[in-house]
């Protein structure tokens, strides 16, 4: 499996519930194989607050990051189908990479937010009202705007906000 790109974009789409959802949704709807594009962005739309631009970006995003491989017609399939284990794993270990290299540069701040974040994505995608409120007070709290802002400048995973240096 291909996780190259943004170092952060695996933790995008951990943090996103449309990414969360997209992941569910390839893991169920195709038992493994393709998806169509019809199903994946219809899914989302009748499961979460959403648009289709969104869920047409985060399925490029994931696409980017590796996690899901393009088919005919603009469908996916899980980038995981055939990979061990191992390999799983090493992908989402990504996820805890980032986290733990904010929280070794000092940014605990981030770090604690994307860990509420990957919650309340998860939370998102629930069809229990309560672990949906949760999600929502998260997204309204400041630590959710904090998040979405960071999101939204491209910044999520870069401790404080600033660039990597050449060759990190």
């Amino acid at each position: 499996m291909n996780v190259t790109g943004l170092a952060s974009a695996p933790l995008v789409i951990a943090t996103d519930p449309v990414g969360v959802y997209l992941l569910d949704l390839l893991a169920e709807g195709g038992g493994g194989g393709a998806v169509s594009r019809e199903a994946l962005v219809t899914g989302a739309l009748d499961r979460l607050d959403t648009t289709e631009e969104a869920v047409t970006s985060r399925l490029a995003s994931m696409v980017d990051a590796g996690f899901a491989m393009r088919v005919e017609g603009g469908g996916a399939e899980p980038a995981w189908r055939g990979c061990t284990h191992d390999e799983l794993a090493a992908a989402f270990d990504s996820v805890v990479d980032v986290l733990r290299a904010l929280d070794e540069a000092g940014d605990s701040e981030q770090a604690t937010d994307a860990v509420a974040a990957i919650d309340a994505a998860w939370a998102t995608r629930s069809t229990a009202e309560a672990r949906r409120a949760v999600a929502e007070a998260f997204r309204l709290s400041p630590a959710g705007q904090r998040h979405a802002r960071r999101v939204a400048e491209g910044t999520l995973g870069l401790p404080f906000g600033r660039p990597r240096p050449e060759g990190v």
